[in-house]
């Protein structure tokens, strides 16, 4: 059965941290302004905090707030990561200016997260009577990521990273994702205690779970199953790969809705794009932007249409 919004809905705020440098973007724009298949990154995770109904969304920026906010426009509390000092510190920030009973945290560079997921997480986490509640996943390949240690009532008793794991724990699939809900003042009291003695000087969100096991409270862990779900954008080669993967779960809902496309792998589509009926879109197609097809339209092949037009392919050869 499907988690009931209702319950949930105007009891949470969330907060998305989007302060990240992304270098290794290697890019003047910022890593959560990329775009896939026509919509920044940051985008899908503010669109998934509205699907969900929080009652407010604080996305946390550092020194590219001002194009960060005129990507997202409205509708969303912004608050400035003066000094980059991690993810601890970007959350508190967040937290600071959240003014419901409990928290969502979401990272602005993981745009396939699912409402289902997210959903039954808050459920979870009811459901458990927890103090915290994360997200995990199992990896067939978790190196790199923070392990999940359960106890024997199955609840989180500590995350070892990597470079910290022993030969037993390094065999643990179950990671740490990145996603964590629970009452607001909690938090900030956990946060409040965290430091910044480690080898980056910064502040990170992942030590609010060892500190509240440390008081004794129950950490919660929702274990699901999809890699894909979680995976976060750091560089450009996983930009694309997410991207495909986007691509290919937005042509299955447009298959399914009637529109012929008939080389997927030649055929880039845009999510703001929008189709009539019985529509066949022909090899080496991109559409994108403000553009509706109308029912009956065959598109292609070698065509590029952006916001309803047919655009010229020019080819510059520098000397």
């Amino acid at each position: 059965m499907p988690p009931n919004r209702a319950l949930l809905e105007n009891t949470f705020s969330t907060i998305i941290l989007a302060a990240g440098k992304g270098t290794r973007m290697y890019s003047k724009t910022p890593k959560v302004l990329h775009k896939i298949l026509g919509k920044p990154i940051i985008s899908f995770a503010v669109q998934l905090a509205r699907t969900i109904r929080s009652k407010e969304i604080v996305v946390v920026v550092g020194k590219n707030a001002h194009t960060l906010k005129k990507t997202i426009g409205t509708g969303v509390k912004y608050v400035i990561q003066a000094r980059p000092l991690g993810s601890g510190d970007a959350a508190k920030n967040g937290i600071a200016v959240a003014t419901s009973t409990y928290v969502l945290i979401l990272n602005g560079d993981v745009p396939l997260l699912s409402e289902t997921t997210v959903l039954e997480l808050l459920t979870y986490h009811k459901k458990q009577n927890a103090a915290l509640t994360i997200l995990t996943c199992a990896m067939q390949n978790p190196f790199g990521y923070g392990r999940i240690i359960r106890n024997k009532n199955n609840f989180v008793s500590g995350i070892v990273e990597q470079t910290d794991a022993a030969v037993q724990q390094q065999v643990i699939k179950e990671i740490n994702v990145g996603v964590y809900y629970g009452r607001r003042d909690l938090l900030s009291h956990a946060l409040d205690e965290i430091t910044s003695v480690n080898r980056q000087g910064e502040y990170y969100l992942t030590d609010i779970v060892h500190e509240i096991i440390r008081k004794k409270k129950k950490v919660a862990g929702l274990k699901i199953n999809n890699e894909e779900e979680i995976l976060g954008i750091n560089s450009k080669f996983e930009l694309a790969r997410v991207r495909e993967i986007a691509r290919a779960r937005w042509f299955e809902q447009l298959m399914l809705q009637g529109v012929d496309i008939e080389d997927p792998l030649t055929t880039t589509i845009d999510l703001s794009v929008r189709f009539g009926k019985n529509v066949h879109i022909r090899p080496h197609t991109i559409i994108e932007g403000n553009t509706t097809i109308k029912s009956g339209t065959t598109v292609g092949p070698f065509v590029w249409i952006k916001n309803g037009k047919k655009m010229g392919i020019e080819i510059q050869i520098k000397s």
